[in-house]
């Protein structure tokens, strides 16, 4: 007998909100609508991040070589919110058509 991967928490969440904007459209579209919020705050954060590690005098090569990497945070979360959209959209049109 196989064992099961344990998943995370937050796979486990992740899963969870999907499924939810399968059977619901609404929340999807409230859950896309705040991942997409908390994209842009935390794009706003690694912004400051990046030009505080390119004044540093320890960083700033480094931030410059590869500062290009931390910008993939916010990438990711509104990878996020797009799926969920594009989810909560086909649910939408499975409920009204």
């Amino acid at each position: 007998m196989g064992r099961r991967k344990r998943q995370s928490t937050t796979e486990d969440a992740l899963e969870l909100l999907f499924e939810l904007t399968g059977l619901y459209w609404q929340i999807g579209a409230i859950a896309s609508v705040i991942l997409t919020l908390v994209s842009f705050n935390t794009y706003t954060w690694v912004d400051e991040q990046y030009v505080k590690a390119l004044s540093s005098p320890f960083l700033g090569q480094l931030a410059y070589s590869y500062g290009w990497v931390i910008y993939l945070l916010p990438l990711i979360i509104l990878g996020l919110a797009m799926m969920c959209c594009m989810k909560s959209y086909d649910s939408y049109l499975r409920g009204h058509f």
